[in-house]
């Protein structure tokens, strides 16, 4: 915490170790307890965890002292991620599990990059306690809600656009599109299910009867770890996702896939 406070930059710096805890402008406080049960399951390193934690607090503080709970939600968002992602921040921060065991959902606050510094343009996993002062069920039912809402408008755009490329909208990445029934549902349609290669958080594809077998696999080793998605094909149906079988032969599994008919009818040439 010395270190934090010593070397941070901007509110950082402004902060105070005290007996009690950490205090700072505007009433911040936080006690030493909560301090170490939030950064208690940390895996990553400490002192650049405990800086983001706080630029994080500070945010929402900042929020709540300028427009109270209210401005704190209209930055909520949902997440999800693998269990393994880096940007999984383990049990504390799980608000849902998805069927299958290959995504957790969580909450995301919109402004804020991966390190707690202000973006206008980012989203970052909200570390387990920021959001202290906010009703928990207030910032879930937000965060559904918001994730029904970019589930019903992907699943239009599936509809008007039936290729096999996903996308994300609006601040839902595919991950976490994946993490909506409505859109699973949309998905699989009377197939009841489709196989997907995610390689990255931004893009997904269907159908891997059409693609390279081992396009999945190499798209997500040349993909960083914060923009990784799954390593994996995964399966998906209404109720699940399921990452396919580590060691297993993607070549043959994705050669096995039967791919569906194509839309449309073929070109006739007139004699």
């Amino acid at each position: 915490m010395l270190t934090v406070t010593l070397l941070g930059e901007g509110r950082l710096g402004e902060l105070t170790p005290t007996e009690h805890g950490v205090s700072g402008p505007d009433g911040f406080a936080v006690a030493w307890d909560e301090l170490h049960t939030a950064l208690s399951t940390c895996a990553l390193d400490l002192t650049a965890e405990t800086a983001r934690w706080l630029r994080q607090r500070l945010e929402v503080h900042g929020l709540l002292v300028a427009g109270g709970p209210d401005a704190v939600l209209a930055r909520v968002r949902p997440c999800a991620r693998p269990p393994e992602h880096p940007a999984h921040r383990g049990p504390a921060w799980v608000r849902r599990r998805v069927l299958g065991g290959a995504l957790d959902l969580g909450l995301a606050l919109r402004g804020l990059d991966a390190e707690g510094r202000s973006d206008r343009e980012a989203v970052s996993v909200a570390l387990p306690g920021v959001l202290a002062g906010l009703d928990p069920l207030d910032a879930d039912r937000h965060a559904w809600r918001y994730l029904d809402d970019m589930a019903a408008l992907a699943t239009e755009r599936l509809r008007l656009d039936p290729s096999s490329v996903l996308r994300p909208l609006g601040d839902a990445d595919v991950l976490t599109l994946l993490a909506s029934e409505r859109f699973r549902t949309a998905l699989v349609g009377e197939m009841r299910m489709r196989t997907a290669a995610v390689p990255t958080r931004t893009r997904g594809w269907l159908d891997l009867g059409r693609l390279d077998p081992a396009f999945a696999v190499t798209a997500a080793q040349l993909t960083t770890p914060e923009e990784r998605g799954f390593d994996r094909p995964v399966l998906v149906t209404r109720d699940e996702v399921v990452l396919a079988r580590a060691g297993g032969d993607a070549v043959r599994q994705a050669l096995a896939d039967p791919a569906p008919p194509e839309r449309g009818r073929p070109v006739e040439w007139m004699a």
